[in-house]
């Protein structure tokens, strides 16, 4: 009874990812599809207060929503595409994430430490991830 040896899958050095930039790439898709079920719950939160008659100028609730659920459409769709390695989708999730860090900093004036805190971590954590999934090209 001979037991063979399993094959062996070779990893193709220029198109491949390493299984490091391959998890990065994952954990950045997870974080940026993250930011968006936030913005989800915050437009949520919108349409309660729309509900309730809570918000004071009906114009500024509505445009407030539909500036989200723009933002949430093109989060998904980034968060989709690194987590297909896109390389289109890199830069879009960069961006969206270096706003953060002065709003997160920002956040330390009127809102509680801890939320400043996670946006900021989650900022970088994002940025990092992206960029540890290496260049994403088209060759």
């Amino acid at each position: 009874m001979s037991t063979s040896p399993a094959p062996k899958t070779h990893r193709n050095a220029t198109t491949d990812p390493t299984p490091r930039e391959a998890l990065a790439g994952r954990v950045a898709a997870g974080l940026v599809a993250l930011e968006a079920l936030v913005l989800v719950g915050i437009v949520v939160f919108y349409l309660y207060e729309l509900m309730i008659g809570a918000g004071t100028d009906l114009m500024i609730v509505i445009m407030s929503i539909v500036t989200i659920v723009i933002f949430i459409l093109g989060l998904a769709y980034t968060a989709k595409g690194l987590w297909e390695r896109h390389p289109r989708a890199q830069a879009p999730a960069i961006a969206f994430n270096f706003i953060f860090i002065p709003l997160g900093i920002a956040m330390f004036q009127f809102a509680p430490w801890w939320l400043a805190v996670l946006v900021l971590v989650g900022a970088v954590a994002t940025i990092a991830s992206v960029l540890l999934m290496g260049r994403l090209g088209d060759d």
